[in-house]
C-alpha cells in the first residue's frame, strides 16, 4: 500500500475521534431554556412551581443524549472524551471552588480543607456526610448537579468499555436507570437505612441522565411513529409534574421518562417550537449557561443582603458569569483543545 494510501486511511481513522458535536440552534436553546429556569427560580421563584428543578433535569436529559451521542454512536475514544471534558468542566470549576473556600476562610465561615478537597473531586454530595452539602454556610450547594453529571460520565464511559454489550448499551443504561427508583422507594421506606442527604446522591437522582441516553439508542426504532406533537405533549405533562400539589414521586418516577422522550425527540417537534428554542436571547443563554450556573449561587444565595435586592443579584450574577465566559472557560477550553485535545 502507498504512503499517500496510509495517510488517507489514518485520517479516516482519526476522523470519528476528532470529530465534536456541532451547536445545534434548538438543542442550544434548549439549555438556555434549563439555565433560564433555574435563574428564575432562585431570583424569583414562582410559588408552587418548582422551576428551578425542572431546569435541573432539563439540563440532565440534554446531557445524557449527548454523552451518549458521543460514547456510543460516534465512539469517541475515552482518552479524547475526557481530555474534552476536563477542558470543557474543569477551569472555570476549579477558579469558582478556590474563590470560594478563599472567600470562606477570609470571611471567617468555618470548614475543613477536606472539604475543599471532596469539592475539587466531585465527591462533596457524599463526603463528609455531615455538615451535608446542603447544611453549608458556603454557597456551593448547587454543585450536586455537576457532581452527578460527572458520576454519570464515569459509569457510562465504563460501559462503553464492554465490549460484550456493545449494541445493547441502551438497555443497559435504561436498567441502571430504573434501578434508582427502588433504591429511593427503600430510602423513603425505610429511612433508617438511607444515608444522610441521599436525595441528592447519584444512585437516586441519575435516571434523567441515564434515561435520556439510553434511550437515544433505541428512539431509531421509534421516531416514523413519532408525531410532531407528541414531544410537545410529554414536555406540558412533564412541566405538570414540578407543579404542587403533584406528588413530590412524579418527579423521580414520570417526569425522567417525559423529559428523555421530549429531548430525544426535538427534531420531530413542529418548526415553530424549534424555532423558538432557536431564538438567539435563549441561544446565546444556553452557551453561557456552564458559567452562570457556577456563579449565580453566591449572588442567589445573599440576595437579601444585596442593596436592591434579587434585581440586582441577578444583574450582578449575570455580569460576573460573563466574565467567567469570555474571560476563563471560553478562552481556556479553547487553549486546551488546540493544545492538548
Amino acid at each position: 500500500m502507498s504512503s499517500a494510501a496510509n495517510s488517507e486511511e489514518l485520517r479516516s481513522n482519526e476522523k470519528p475521534a476528532r470529530e465534536i458535536l456541532p451547536h445545534v440552534d434548538f438543542l442550544d436553546g434548549w439549555r438556555g431554556l434549563a439555565i433560564l429556569l433555574v435563574l428564575q427560580n432562585h431570583f424569583f421563584p414562582i410559588p408552587r412551581f418548582e422551576s428551578g428543578p425542572l431546569g435541573v433535569d432539563i439540563f440532565f436529559c440534554l446531557s445524557g443524549l449527548l454523552m451518549s451521542e458521543l460514547l456510543y454512536v460516534r465512539r469517541v475514544p475515552l482518552a479524547l472524551f475526557y481530555r474534552r471534558r476536563i477542558s470543557r468542566i474543569f477551569p472555570a470549576f476549579f477558579v469558582f471552588v478556590t474563590v470560594i473556600y478563599s472567600w470562606a476562610y477570609l470571611a471567617g465561615i468555618p470548614h475543613s480543607w477536606s472539604e475543599f478537597f471532596y469539592t475539587l473531586t466531585f465527591l462533596r454530595t457524599y463526603f463528609p456526610s455531615v455538615p451535608g452539602l446542603w447544611n453549608l454556610n458556603i454557597p456551593i450547594a448547587h454543585l450536586w448537579s455537576l457532581n452527578v453529571e460527572e458520576h454519570c460520565y464515569v459509569v457510562m464511559s465504563i460501559l462503553a468499555l464492554f465490549l460484550v454489550i456493545r449494541g445493547h448499551e441502551g438497555l443497559a443504561l435504561i436498567g441502571i436507570a430504573l434501578l434508582t427508583m427502588p433504591i429511593h422507594a427503600a430510602y423513603v421506606a425505610f429511612p433508617q437505612i438511607a444515608p444522610p442527604n441521599y436525595g441528592i446522591h447519584t444512585e437516586i437522582v441519575a435516571s434523567h441522565i441515564l434515561l435520556s441516553a439510553g434511550y437515544r439508542l433505541l428512539r431509531n426504532r421509534v421516531v416514523e411513529w413519532v408525531r410532531p406533537w407528541m414531544p410537545l405533549a410529554s414536555l406540558m405533562l412533564a412541566v405538570g409534574c414540578y407543579v404542587h400539589p403533584v406528588p413530590t414521586w412524579t418527579l423521580s418516577l414520570i417526569s425522567p421518562l417525559l423529559l428523555a422522550f421530549t429531548v430525544n425527540h426535538l427534531k420531530e417537534t413542529p418548526m415553530f417550537f424549534r424555532s423558538m428554542l432557536s431564538f438567539r436571547p435563549i441561544k446565546i443563554f444556553g452557551i453561557w449557561s456552564y458559567s452562570l450556573y457556577l456563579w449565580q449561587q453566591p449572588f442567589s444565595d445573599y440576595q437579601e443582603r444585596i442593596p436592591g435586592g434579587s434585581a440586582v443579584a441577578l444583574i450582578a450574577a449575570t455580569l460576573v458569569g460573563l466574565m467567567s465566559f469570555y474571560l476563563l472557560e471560553n478562552p481556556v477550553r479553547a487553549w486546551l483543545n488546540t493544545r492538548w485535545v
